[in-house]
């Protein structure tokens, strides 16, 4: 169990990255449209490496993963909310 918590602790990376993502569209209107690209790429890289490095301090690597997978639904989920609020 402690493995699935660890997966979902790299929510802790994504909201932060998310929000710095979604201000400067707000800023900057006439970007937004590369906005899920930029914010696939970004999110990519923060799983990747997060899971890369913590991966070989997991005990089940399933659990480890299906917890990465759940960060990741969570922030898809309050990023979509957050575009379609504002």
């Amino acid at each position: 169990m402690i493995d699935l918590g660890m997966g979902v602790s790299v929510l802790m990376l994504l909201s932060p990255a998310n929000n710095l993502i979604l201000d400067f569209a707000k800023k900057k209107p006439h970007l937004a449209t590369g906005v899920p690209a930029i914010s696939m790429f970004v999110n990519a890289i923060i799983v990747l490496t997060y899971g890369s490095f913590l991966k070989s301090y997991s005990v089940d690597s399933k659990l480890f993963i299906g917890g990465i997978l759940i960060a990741i639904f969570i922030s898809m989920i309050t990023k979509l909310r957050r575009l379609l609020n504002d």
